[in-house]
This record gives C-alpha cells, sequence and structure tokens, in this order.
C-alpha cells in the first residue's frame, strides 16, 4: 500500500504546556545554579518573583517555544511535584489529553493506566525514551490477549526522566505510529547546570481514604525516590546519573454494576423478554445486580543508570540502563444477584417488576499481578563539522507481564453431576424470588434477608487454584542518521534508517474444578469472612465474603476424597494464545529552510512493515496453531512550519500522514469462547457467553493530518504564554472492536452470545480546538494578587466514525472509542517566601467506551468526571522542603452509562482520596 497527500486541509493542533506542576528539585537546585553563575534559561521579568512554582512553567513555555512542531513539555520536576501518583495521571494536565483505567471487566480502574491524545488511545500514540522505542506488557484484558501496543505509563517512574515531550506534530524522523500523536521521556544528563553535581531525595508516607474493606489492610503507604548526577574526570568529560523510587500503597474500591455482556433486557406488554433492538414497552432491566468489593497492594519499584561522555567538543556518547517493576496484589470480593432466567419478568412497570426465582453467588478471586520493563539503550553523536552530526543508536528492551489467580465461588442450591461426567449450575428458587427497583442510577434487586443470609444455601460452585496469564514483548532497534544545518539559517537536510524487530507473546492456562454428587456439598458455613456494606441494595443486604484460607482447606479435603470434577479447560487454554513477530524497515529524508522570520522543516518517511502471527484454532476436534503473514508499506510525507511574526506571537502550521498499527492479538487467527459458568457450554441460551474472534486481514489505520496553532507570549508583568489550536484528521481504515450477537461454536449455536472481532471502520475523523493560558503572576491586576498565578486548558474534540452492521449497512457516531467530548483543566498557585499552594481541577467529558454496531443501545460510554486535587509545599531551610499532597478530594467515582438514552447503569467504581507528606533534602553544591 502507498499513501500520499491528495489534498490541502485545515492546519491543526496546537500545545501548550500546561504543566501544573510544582518544581520539585530544579526550583531548589536552580539557587544553587544563580550562584555558580550558570545561566539561568530564563530571564525572569523585573516585576515577577520567580520562585520554584513559577520557574517550572517558565522552562516549560521556553522548551515548547523553541520546537518547530506543535508540542507540549512537562519537566519531571513538574511530574514530581504534582498531587499525581503516575506519569499518566500528570499527562491529564496536558491540553488535549485525557487518561483511562484498565478496560476490562475484571481489573480495578482507581488508577488511570493509559493516556488518550486528542481522542486516539494508547495503542496508536508512540511512546518512546530519549527517541527509542519501549516495550510494554500491555494493560490488563480479562480474559483476552492482555498485550496490547500502548505502553503503560503508570509503570515508569518519574524520577528517571528530565522532561516529557508531547509531540502533536509528525516528523520524518519519529516513529509514524502516532496517529495522537507521540510521547517521548528524556533522561536526565549529568551535563546539565555545566555538570554541577545534583543529588535530591524525598520520603513520604501516605494513604488512602477507602481502605481496610472487608480485610484489614496497612493503612499508612510509603515513598521514597532520589535523582543523583555528577561528573568526573580529567576535564569531568565523563557523568553519571542514577534515579531509583519506591511506592507501596493499599487501597479498597467498591463496584456497583450488572453483566459484563447484554447489560440490559427490554420486555413487551406481556413481560416477555425481547432480542436486538427491539425495545418493547421501553422498560429497561438489569441482567444481574452484582456488587464488588477489591483491595489492591500496589508496589512500584525503579532503578535507571545512565552513563555518559564527553571526551570533546565533537563527541557525546551514553548507555542507559533501566528497571521498573510494578506488583499489584489484588483481593477481589464478589456478590451477585441473578434472576437466572430472563425470559419472562412479572409485574412489570416503568421502575419495578418481578422475577419468580434467582440465585445469588458470592466469589472470592486473588490475582497477583506483576508487570516488569527492563531496558539498555545506547547511543552516540559525532560532530563531523560544526554543522554536520552523524548519529547512532541501539536498544533493547523487555517487558513480562505475569498474573497467577486463585478464584472460588459459591451459589446457592449449585446442582452437582456424578463424577467424572461434568460441572456445577447454579439453580434459581423460588426462595430467591426478588422485586428490582430501577428508580434510580443504581439499581437494587430485593431477595430476602432471611434467604440470602442462609449459609447453608450456598454450596461450593468451582475452585480455581492454577490459573496464570502471562505476556512477553521484547523489542531491538538499531537507528542511524545524519544531519546537515538542520536548525540553522538556510537549507538544511537529515536523512535514516531504522530497523525495528518486536516479538510479543500471550499465554493464559487455567484448570477448574467442579464438585459432583460423591461426597457431601460444601456450603459458606464457617468459611466466611468480614462484610461491607452493599451501598445500594435497599434490603439492606451486606456483603458476604469468603475466608480463602478456611475455604481451601476445606476444598482441600473434599479434593483428596473424590468429591471433584476437574472440567476441560483445553480450550480456555489455548484459544487466546498466540506468538507474533514483527519487523519494521524505517527511512526518511528531511529538507529544511530557516529565516529569521521562517523555519521550515519538509519530511518523507518510508515504512515496511512484515508480520507473521501464531494463533490458535479448534480444527477437526484438536487445538492446532494456525500461522498467518501479512505485510504493509507506507510512504508518509510531513511539514512543518513556524512563521515569527514578532518577538511574542508565532504561527505555527503542520500536515501529515501517520499510521495506527493494529494490535498484536488482532492479527491471530483464532476463537476463544467464555462462559459465566463452566457448565454453560452446550447450552444454547446460556447467559453471558463472550466470543473473541481474530482477524488476520486487519490493516493498519492511515491518519491525514492537519493542525495550526498561535502562540503569544504575555508581557513581562503576567510572564505566561497564551496557545490556540485547531485541528484535523481524516482516518481511513479506523479500528474498533465490532460485537454481533449470537454464534456457533462446536455444533451449537449460542444465541445470547456476544462476539468481538477487530475491524476497519469504513471512515473515521477528529478535529478539535484547544485553547490554553500560563499566567505567572495577577500583580497587573492588584499589587496583592503579585503571588498567584493560574494556568488553564480547554479542548473540544468532535469524533465521527461510521461501522459497518451485520446487514452491511452503514452506521455512524459521534466519537471515536476512548474519546472525551471535551478537557478541562484550572490550577490555582501561590507562591511566596518558600510557601507554594497549588489547587488543581481536571474534568473530562462523556467519552465512549465501546460499542456495538448492530445494537446500538448497547454501547458503553465513561460518564463525565471532575477531580479536585491540592499540592502544598513549605522551605524549612534552604535545602529542606516539607511538602503535602491530596488527590481526588472529593472522592469522584468512574462511572459508565449504557442504554438507548445512555443513562443507565453498566457500572461505577469507587475512587479513593489520597494524601501523602513527606520532605524533600536538596543539598546545594
Amino acid at each position: 500500500m502507498q499513501y500520499t497527500i491528495s489534498h490541502r486541509r485545515l492546519l491543526q493542533s496546537s500545545a501548550m504546556l500546561l504543566s501544573l506542576a510544582l518544581d520539585a528539585h530544579a526550583q531548589e537546585s536552580a539557587g544553587s545554579a544563580d550562584q555558580t553563575g550558570a545561566a539561568d534559561p530564563v530571564a525572569p521579568a523585573a516585576v515577577v518573583n520567580v520562585t520554584g512554582i513559577k520557574r517550572a512553567y517558565l522552562k516549560a513555555i521556553e522548551s515548547k517555544l523553541d520546537r518547530t512542531g506543535i508540542a507540549d513539555v512537562v519537566s519531571a520536576n513538574e511530574v514530581q511535584g504534582l498531587p499525581d501518583n503516575t506519569i499518566v495521571e500528570a499527562l491529564r494536565r496536558v491540553p488535549g489529553l485525557s487518561v483511562l483505567p484498565t478496560l476490562d471487566n475484571e481489573h480495578p480502574r482507581d488508577e488511570a493506566a493509559t493516556p488518550v491524545l486528542r481522542g486516539l488511545g494508547a495503542a496508536y500514540n508512540n511512546v518512546t525514551i530519549d527517541g527509542s522505542p519501549l516495550a510494554s506488557p500491555g494493560t490488563p484484558n480479562g480474559n483476552l490477549g492482555s498485550i496490547g501496543r500502548g505502553v503503560r505509563l503508570d509503570l515508569l517512574p518519574s524520577s528517571m526522566i528530565s522532561e516529557l515531550v508531547v509531540a502533536k506534530t509528525f516528523s520524518a524522523d519519529q516513529e509514524p505510529n502516532a496517529i495522537g500523536g507521540a510521547i517521548d521521556l528524556k533522561t536526565r544528563s549529568a551535563f546539565e547546570r555545566n555538570g554541577l553535581p545534583f543529588f535530591t531525595i524525598e520520603g513520604s508516607g501516605g494513604g488512602a481514604s477507602d481502605a481496610s474493606r472487608p480485610r484489614k489492610q496497612d493503612r499508612v503507604g510509603e515513598r521514597l525516590t532520589t535523582t543523583g548526577s555528577f561528573t568526573f574526570g580529567p576535564q569531568r568529560q565523563y557523568g553519571m546519573v542514577v534515579s531509583a523510587n519506591y511506592q507501596k500503597l493499599e487501597t479498597s474500591t467498591d463496584i456497583h454494576m450488572t453483566t459484563d455482556t447484554v447489560f440490559e433486557n427490554f420486555y413487551d406488554s406481556n413481560g416477555n423478554r425481547l432480542t436486538g433492538n427491539n425495545l418493547g414497552n421501553g422498560y429497561a432491566v438489569p441482567q444481574q445486580d452484582k456488587y464488588w468489593y477489591v483491595q489492591d497492594k500496589r508496589t512500584r519499584v525503579g532503578l535507571t543508570v545512565k552513563l555518559e561522555a564527553k571526551p570533546d567538543d565533537s563527541v557525546y556518547s551514553f548507555v542507559t540502563a533501566g528497571y521498573y517493576r510494578f506488583n499489584d496484589l489484588m483481593q477481589r470480593n464478589e456478590n451477585l444477584i441473578d434472576p437466572r432466567n430472563t425470559l419472562v419478568v412479572q409485574n412489570q412497570t416503568a421502575t419495578s417488576g418481578h422475577y419468580p426465582g434467582g440465585d445469588v453467588e458470592v466469589g472470592f478471586s486473588q490475582q497477583d499481578m506483576t508487570s516488569a520493563t527492563r531496558l539498555l539503550q545506547s547511543g552516540v553523536d559525532w560532530k563531523l563539522a560544526d554543522n554536520e552530526t552523524l548519529g547512532l543508536r541501539a536498544n533493547l528492551s523487555r517487558a513480562t507481564y505475569r498474573e497467577p489467580i486463585r478464584m472460588i465461588k459459591y451459589a446457592t442450591n449449585t446442582a452437582y453431576a456424578a463424577p467424572g461426567t461434568g460441572g456445577a449450575v447454579p439453580v434459581a428458587t423460588p426462595e430467591y424470588a426478588f422485586n428490582y427497583d430501577t428508580g434510580g442510577l443504581n439499581h437494587s434487586f430485593n431477595v430476602s434477608p432471611a434467604a440470602y443470609n442462609n449459609l447453608a444455601n450456598y454450596k461450593l460452585l468451582y475452585y480455581r487454584d492454577d490459573y496464570q496469564r502471562s505476556a512477553t514483548d521484547t523489542i531491538g532497534n538499531l537507528l542511524a542518521d545524519y544531519r546537515r544545518n538542520l536548525d540553522r539559517p538556510g537549507l538544511g537536510f537529515a536523512a535514516g534508517l531504522s530497523y525495528t524487530l518486536d516479538k510479543p507473546s500471550y499465554n493464559i492456562y487455567r484448570n477448574d474444578l467442579e464438585p459432583n454428587t460423591s461426597q457431601p456439598a460444601l456450603t459458606l458455613a464457617g468459611v466466611t469472612g468480614p462484610s461491607a456494606p452493599l451501598l445500594y441494595n435497599q434490603s439492606g443486604l451486606g456483603l458476604i465474603t469468603i475466608d480463602p484460607q478456611a475455604a481451601s482447606a476445606q476444598i482441600a479435603a473434599l479434593r483428596a476424597a473424590g468429591g471433584l470434577n476437574t472440567t476441560n479447560q483445553t480450550g480456555f487454554s489455548n484459544q487466546d494464545n498466540f506468538e507474533h513477530t514483527e519487523k519494521t524497515l524505517g527511512a526518511y529524508a528531511q529538507l529544511s529552510f530557516n529565516t529569521d522570520q521562517w523555519k521550515t522543516l519538509l519530511g518523507l518517511r518510508e515504512d515496511h512493515t512484515s508480520q507473521d502471527t501464531n494463533g490458535r484454532a479448534l480444527v477437526a476436534g484438536s487445538w492446532t496453531a494456525l500461522p498467518t503473514s501479512s505485510s504493509y508499506h507506507f510512504l508518509l510525507p510531513s511539514i512543518q512550519t513556524t512563521y515569527q511574526a514578532d518577538a511574542d506571537l508565532d504561527v505555527r502550521m503542520a500536515a501529515s500522514q501517520t499510521i495506527g498499527r493494529p494490535t498484536y492479538d488482532s492479527y491471530a487467527a483464532r476463537t476463544a469462547i467464555s462462559f459465566a459458568n463452566a457448565s454453560d457450554a452446550g447450552n444454547p441460551n446460556a447467559q453471558g457467553v463472550a466470543v473473541t474472534v481474530g482477524n488476520p486481514d486487519i490493516k493498519p489505520r492511515l491518519s491525514t493530518n492537519t493542525d495550526l496553532a498561535f502562540n503569544y507570549r504575555l508581557p513581562k508583568a503576567a510572564n505566561g504564554l497564551l496557545s490556540l489550536a485547531v485541528f484535523n484528521k481524516d482516518i481511513k481504515d479506523e479500528i474498533f472492536n465490532q460485537s454481533s450477537q449470537g454464534y456457533t461454536y462446536q455444533g451449537v449455536t449460542y444465541a445470547n452470545a456476544v462476539v468481538s472481532k477487530p475491524a476497519n471502520a469504513s471512515s473515521a475523523s477528529i478535529k478539535g480546538v484547544e485553547a490554553s493560558a500560563v499566567v505567572n503572576s495577577l500583580g497587573w491586576l492588584h499589587p496583592l494578587l503579585n503571588d498567584v498565578g493560574f494556568s488553564a486548558n480547554w479542548s473540544v474534540l468532535d469524533g465521527r466514525m461510521a461501522v459497518r452492521k451485520a446487514d452491511r449497512s452503514i452506521r455512524t457516531l459521534d466519537h471515536l472509542v476512548g474519546q472525551p467530548d471535551q478537557t478541562r483543566n484550572l490550577t490555582v498557585f501561590y507562591a511566596r517566601q518558600g510557601l507554594e499552594l497549588r489547587a488543581a481541577y481536571n474534568y473530562q467529558g462523556k467519552a465512549l467506551r465501546s460499542i456495538v454496531p448492530d445494537i446500538s443501545w448497547q454501547d458503553l460510554y465513561w460518564a463525565p468526571r471532575a477531580q479536585v486535587d491540592l499540592q502544598a509545599s513549605y522551605k524549612l531551610s534552604r535545602e529542606l522542603t516539607l511538602f503535602g499532597q491530596v488527590q481526588n478530594l472529593h472522592r469522584a467515582r468512574m462511572t459508565s452509562y449504557t442504554g438507548p438514552s445512555q443513562n443507565l447503569l453498566k457500572d461505577t467504581y469507587s475512587v479513593p482520596m489520597v494524601a501523602w507528606i513527606g520532605l524533600r533534602y536538596t543539598p546545594n553544591f
């Protein structure tokens, strides 16, 4: 395939920096830099007291304006000073960026995992460290192949970076998988600040507002970060930087939801359930009333070591090694009320009704998720002449994801099979009949408290003690480029070659033990744990939990006595597994032309990618590896230009084409099917059946991007910047998860199965406006406001996507998947005589979560969400600072909607408030 720009478009994209951050240590080190006579890159205005927080904004403004394209820049000092726990949370402060949690129905959502840049998710935003690609283990994704392209920035510590650059326009020397943009983490150099030694260390303790529910947790978390650098050698020609971090925090979240698929049912006037787009009487009824309490113990550890050499003015070389590990020990306690048979509802009104039977299930899951990333990078830059540079880079990174799981579930009145013949089945009984109430967002299934609390009625449903997921991704990259006069007046030229080898794989395995009729049934009596409230239940029910140690001991005895059947899990353990190999050869050429007023950069990039994928499929009754191969070729043009209208105003324009590579598992020829209960296999009317189908013919998407941006430097009295940007992206072959209902598997047609398959949409587009302002002082309004400033931005996004339905007709949506309709940020700060205060407000508008092309009312949307964060610091001495941070002050929840009017509950997750207090020590050298 070969594409070129065939028409002109309105240019887009702007950037602004909008870091809301407190200069965690550079501000303090800046004082020592001034003492030694090192040049300050920002000349403070005479009427503005440039303290740490203000200096952070000013440095970011200068870095932003120095770039040819449109970008936002956030310094590491800002990230460390923000009331955000990870890099990805700090990114939500940038214009046009939003953040998302994990996207599956299994893992908690109280932490952000991936950024969405201009409405485009992590899989289509390139992430690099010092320009080199980084392997990623992907984000947790339930039973599906959990290894996407998107780098999990929540794994990487802020202590390792010097600045974080969000490029919103594309140049030919960049990896072209960047439809939304590119995020580059630039590591600190020992030669910064004229090679003066630098050291900072901070320790803090903190905790979450929600913890120890239902089980006791350590309420006090700890965090330690440190960064140091120095130069050595006869002429200080060698340097070393070491950054390390450690953090541990335990939290609890409560969740209320309905089922994972086909969330609501509709009925006719006689109470008979309907399917498809038929809404009958229009009265929606949730399929389940499900509660989770999830407790997490999260530990983050990171170490970065960088060695540098500058033997003379013509050579610079470096070697960087890093190790980053994130462990989340998650325990999930689950209670769900299920009518089990939803074919008929009785006494239905707009907000109530009755089911003649039902069951209750109680589950416990422990999932020990560990993600680790290792990297080794090296590079050298030779200055061949005053205006010529030859650069070489080599990079190797490896990411792993391991998740051993243990699951136990009990259900009321479970029916068992004979020894060796099958599994267990929950049975709906009149004792668990209930009235439901859907009058509010949070529905309630009002089961009899006496029946609900009768522990003798709960019998063991299954036990899974050997259940594992694992993923690995290894990336190797080589790059060579030559630059001549590229950033100087007149004509310049650059050219380069790159080769990338990417090898991801995914594996899942599960056993499933279910009781048989040979032994007396195990019940919940004697094996329950502590309780917690079911917040929205109108019958006053409390959470029933399982004591995993007591239950496991009883189950072990039952297993030894032959009371458990081993169900056939070969399908589950094979259907998702795949291995993928991707080879990409890239070449680029750039031509620049610069004058006092104009900077222009033209480029052309060649991308040739081939891939081989091994998936699994059931062929003639046995699981067989099915290899597939494909390749694609793109020729991608780009242009970026800056016009300096006067000393304070510049205009930036850009146009380019970029691509979005499909996720690795999309290529695998496979059929993955999962059941809410293993015993549902073979039941054509089973609910909760989910099917994932691969698509070896999936194509990368191609975007034509245009940008226009204005930057206006404010007068010295305000010492800030105003920015405005507009952008447009026309996307061909947009990728989405196409869903349909009904699937035939091993001779059985599952009428209610929801089938998900990656597919290319007919077309998509997104356009938007980004406005931002940084004002470092309001003293021009009144002298009392001299120490007050603010940073604000507002982005409005308008997306369109056309998807093909099963009947080949086209349905048009007004969002891209993951795209909010708007984002807003406001930070107000005060800085005077060692005291710095900051209040930050972040708002993310309604965003599309997932779509079902043929049944529009089953689409999912993230509800709008606002969050307020606070930060304060006070310099106890020149070298010692006391600081405090509060995140999510008002404990805003994460909620998803579904339904014809997008106002019915899919799920709502609590997000605790997290507070830290600590000391930072930065000596002056």
